[in-house]
């Protein structure tokens, strides 16, 4: 984590300000994702990043709305992997994507890659349901 980028503030205050506004900002998480990381005293990155040079056939598959993985940066690792292919699910809530939700757009797509090994020919963008939408076929509370 603290090898990934330069950006982690060094000054221990700026994580203490940072913490005061995320808990108004973001009343369900807090100030859990800004609260002080090691990474405020480490040395930066110990070696270079290492340099996309060949094409990645990998499948990348985000949620419109992680709370972990930030939608810019789903789309910056795609970008990142060469010839990669993303599915997002637009309307997608949570960290984890495939088969977390069983009404997820992700599946299919998903699916197919894992049994074909074959990625879309274009990068696939689905609507996933409402999460407070019951999937089809569970049973009445």
């Amino acid at each position: 984590m603290c090898g990934d980028t330069e950006n982690w503030p060094r000054d221990p205050e700026q994580y203490a300000r940072d913490a005061v506004q995320d808990k108004v900002k973001y009343p369900l998480y807090g100030d859990f994702a800004s609260n002080i990381k090691p990474c405020a005293f480490w040395q930066r990155p110990l070696e270079a990043a290492t340099p996309m040079t060949h094409q990645a056939k990998v499948l990348t598959v985000q949620n419109e709305w992680d709370p972990m993985t930030p939608l810019s940066s789903g789309q910056g690792l795609h970008r990142a992997l060469k010839g990669s292919r993303m599915v997002l699910a637009k309307g997608g809530q949570g960290h984890g994507v495939y088969l977390t939700d069983p009404t997820s757009c992700a599946n299919d797509p998903v699916n197919t890659y894992l049994t074909t090994g074959r990625l879309p020919a274009r990068d696939v963008t689905c609507q996933s349901p409402p999460r407070d939408q019951e999937p089809k076929g569970s049973p009445a509370p």
